[in-house]
């Protein structure tokens, strides 16, 4: 399964035309597509509000983009910044055994398995959120309003037009881009390239340079200007031993060599960013919220690093050697950006 996703995203973004067959599955999938996103703006297909605000942070490719850190920022920014407003999160729970169509708020008892990593990594990191289980969003908004949300963040969803909304980021990854801008399955992408100048921000997650390499994707492609107004960058300075929860500093471990377990979108630029530190990285093949044996790579003698993300899914007590990364996040490259950045939400 691994070696398969790797086979489909070389496919994705690399340089050769996809397979025949691939393109004709593409063209029937974006069919399906513009006929579902015309009957809701036709009104055939109701779009359904609630009270509070929604804030939808998606993006237009398949797999991770870093949206999951830019719903960790915004839930703390409206509750610490914004008279402690109370923030309702919606997640699908992806792979969850027990994610359906009944909405379902996590409780800090609730695990990986049942509903998904992103999930119960939301509501173990966000103390004072609320996190909601549902594939379907409109219930979950409903659920989260009626337990006294006064703001809702929905975690993907930009596809979901079921769900009203009041602003919608696009996150996109600042080193893959658009792919070869295909549909699936020939390409990574889940809606029209179109669908970019209908958000309200397009959002890069990468240093200053995401913005050249932006311009210059969107030039070669011959694709018309969309802005890009902001960047963001996920950095990692620290870990914490899982057996004892003691911190320690990434340069502690230059020179060393480290595994690390990265089950995420693009756990590439999770290695670079390890790698500044002069830190040897062995990557752990593992899928995008995959499970591995993590006792097979425990030892006393190399450290294991994983992600948050990936932490949630294993339980306790961990093995001594293994350390847990703390991301944050950084919106453009000083404090003005950020301001301005969080100034876009003042209306809300």
């Amino acid at each position: 399964m691994i070696n398969f996703s790797r086979k489909l995203e070389e496919v994705w973004y690399g340089d050769k035309k996809p397979a025949y067959l691939l393109i004709i599955l593409s063209k029937l999938f974006s069919l399906i597509v513009k006929v579902r996103s015309s009957l809701y703006k036709s009104g055939v297909l109701k779009v359904r509000n609630v009270e509070v605000p929604v804030i939808v942070i998606g993006n237009l490719t398949a797999g991770g983009t870093g949206k999951t850190p830019l719903t960790i920022l915004l839930s703390e920014f409206f509750y610490e910044h914004d008279h402690k407003k109370k923030v309702g999160i919606i997640s699908r729970g992806y792979k969850g055994r027990r994610s359906s169509k009944d909405p379902y708020i996590l409780s800090e008892n609730d695990n990986a398995i049942d509903f998904g990593d992103e999930a119960v990594y939301l509501s173990r990191r966000l103390s004072n959120a609320m996190v909601c289980v549902c594939k379907n969003k409109h219930r979950a908004a409903q659920m989260l309003v009626k337990s006294g949300a006064e703001i809702i963040i929905s975690d993907d969803g930009l596809q979901h037009y079921k769900l009203g909304r009041d602003y919608e980021i696009a996150v996109v990854d600042g080193t893959r881009l658009l792919g070869n801008q295909y549909l699936l399955p020939a390409g990574p992408l889940r809606e029209s390239i179109s669908r970019l100048y209908d958000v309200d921000l397009v959002l890069l997650n990468g240093g200053y340079e995401a913005f050249s390499n932006w311009e210059n994707h969107l030039h070669s492609s011959g694709i018309g200007n969309i802005t890009a107004v902001f960047n963001f960058t996920i950095n990692n300075k620290v870990v914490f031993n899982l057996s004892d929860n003691s911190k320690h500093n990434l340069s502690e471990f230059t020179g060393k060599t480290v595994q690390v377990l990265a089950g995420i979108g693009n756990p590439e630029r999770l290695y670079k960013d390890i790698e500044k530190y002069g830190i040897i990285v062995v990557p752990i093949e593992i899928e995008d919220h995959g499970v591995v044996d993590i006792n097979i790579y425990s030892d006393d003698v190399t450290p294991l690093f994983m992600t948050p993300k990936d932490a949630v899914k294993y339980n306790k007590p961990f093995p001594k050697n293994t350390f847990v990364l703390d991301p944050y996040i950084e919106i453009g490259e000083d404090k003005g950006d950020e301001y301005a950045f969080f100034t876009l939400f003042d209306d809300l």
